[in-house]
C-alpha cells in the first residue's frame, strides 16, 4: 500500500504570486491551487516528496499594514488545509516580504505545532524578528539579496523539506544550514566536558589555530547620541536622507540598491519640493507616493513652517542624499563619515536624517 503524500503550503507575495508590482502590494489575501511562480520549481526540486496543495499570496503593504487580521487569515487558511509543513518565500532582501513571511510562518508553527521553512538575505529585517520568536519549529535559510539566487535559494529550501517530511531529526543550525536563533539546549553524552572543551579552544586560540565557540557573541557597535543643541534657535539645520530622491534625470547615475556614492541637491529659495523637479530611485519601498510629493523624503514644507516660527535660524540650502537598499555596511559608514565632514566644514549645527 502506498503512503498518501505529505502536503504543502506555500506563502508569496504579490510579485511572486503574479499579481504585479509595487501597484499590487495592497492586495488582500488571496488562496491558489496548488504551486505558483517559484513554487513550480520548488515542487520540481521535491518531486514525489510532498505536493504543493495551495498557495496563499499577499500583498506586501496589506499585510504589513493589517499584521493581526492578515496572520489570523492565514492561519486560519492553513488551518483548513491541514499541510504537513508550511513555507514562505524566497524573500531575498525584500523587508516587508520577509516580514510578512516570519510573522505568518510563526503564528502557523505556534498554533499547528508544524514546521515552516523561510528562505531569505541574513540582513532581510525579518531576521531580527526570527530570532525574537526563537521559535524552535521556524527554519530561515540565508538566501542571495536578489532573484538571481532562486535556484540555489529552492535547492536549499527543498533539500531540507524533504528531510523533514521524511521523519529524520533536525539538527543544531550549523549542521543543517538555517540561521541560528539563539536557541540553547542541554545536551548529554559528549565525550568531553564543558571544561574540556573550553581549554581545549583557548589553547586552538592562543596557538592561532581554528576553533568554533559554542556561545557565539554578536558584538554591536554602541554609537554615542550627539549632544544636544545649545540653541537651535540660532542653529543652521541641514537635511539627509537615503531616500533615494534625487534631481530630474538621476544626473548622478544612482543605482536602485547596493549604491556606494552621495550627492548634495539645492533646496535653496524652495518652500516645499513640490516646486522642484526630482525623481526617485530606490527599490527598498513603494515609492509612488514619494514620486507625488518629495516631501516625504526630504521635508522642506515642514521646515519652512518650523523657520518661520522661529524654530531654527536657518535651513542649509543643499540636501544629502544616497539610497539605502541593500547598502553594505562599510559603505554607508564611509557615506556617513563623509557627508558629517562636510555639514561640519558648512558650518551645519544639526541634522534632520529622514527615515523611509
Amino acid at each position: 500500500m502506498t503512503m498518501q503524500k505529505k502536503t504543502i503550503v506555500h506563502f508569496l507575495n504579490q510579485f511572486f504570486g503574479g499579481l504585479g508590482g509595487e501597484e499590487k502590494a495592497d492586495a488582500r489575501i488571496a488562496l491558489r491551487d496548488g504551486s505558483v511562480g517559484p513554487g513550480k520549481a520548488l515542487q520540481s526540486l521535491l518531486g514525489d516528496t510532498a505536493s504543493i496543495a495551495a498557495t496563499i499570496v499577499s500583498g506586501d503593504n496589506y499585510f504589513n499594514e493589517n499584521m493581526d487580521a492578515a496572520v489570523s487569515e492565514v492561519v486560519g487558511i492553513v488551518r483548513d488545509l491541514h499541510p504537513a509543513i508550511f513555507v514562505a518565500g524566497p524573500a531575498f532582501g525584500a523587508g516587508r516580504y520577509g516580514t510578512a513571511c516570519v510573522e505568518a510562518c510563526n503564528a502557523v508553527s505556534a498554533e499547528m505545532g508544524i514546521p515552516s521553512v523561510i528562505g531569505m538575505h541574513p540582513e532581510n529585517p525579518g531576521v531580527d524578528i526570527y530570532r525574537r520568536y526563537k521559535n524552535d519549529r521556524v527554519f530561515v535559510f540565508p538566501t542571495a539579496e536578489s532573484v538571481a539566487g532562486m535556484q540555489d535559494s529552492l535547492r536549499m529550501m527543498a533539500a531540507f523539506i524533504s528531510k523533514v517530511i521524511s521523519g529524520v531529526s533536525v539538527g543544531s543550525a550549523s549542521l543543517e544550514g538555517y540561521i541560528p536563533r539563539g536557541i540553547r539546549r542541554l545536551t548529554m553524552g559528549r565525550e568531553r566536558t564543558g571544561a574540556e572543551r573550553g581549554v581545549a579552544m583557548l589553547l586552538a586560540k592562543l596557538k592561532g589555530g581554528p576553533f568554533i565557540s559554542e556561545i557565539p557573541v554578536q558584538i554591536i557597535e554602541m554609537v554615542p547620541p550627539p549632544a544636544p543643541l545649545t540653541d537651535l534657535a540660532a542653529a543652521t539645520i541641514a537635511v539627509v536622507t537615503t531616500s533615494g530622491v534625487v534631481a530630474e534625470g538621476n544626473p548622478d547615475g544612482f543605482k536602485q540598491g547596493h549604491e556606494t556614492r552621495w550627492a548634495k541637491y539645492s533646496i535653496e529659495g524652495l518652500r516645499s519640493m513640490i516646486e522642484g523637479q526630482w525623481e526617485v530611485v530606490h527599490r527598498g519601498y513603494h515609492t509612488a507616493f514619494m514620486h507625488t510629493d518629495p516631501n516625504y523624503g526630504i521635508p522642506v514644507d515642514a521646515l519652512v513652517d518650523l523657520l518661520d516660527c522661529g524654530a531654527f535660524r536657518r535651513i542649509y540650502p543643499w540636501y544629502y542624499v544616497t539610497v539605502g537598499a541593500g547598502g553594505e555596511f562599510a559603505a554607508m559608514q564611509r557615506i556617513g563619515s563623509e557627508i558629517s565632514r562636510d555639514l561640519r566644514s558648512a558650518g551645519v549645527d544639526g541634522v534632520l536624517l529622514v527615515a523611509t
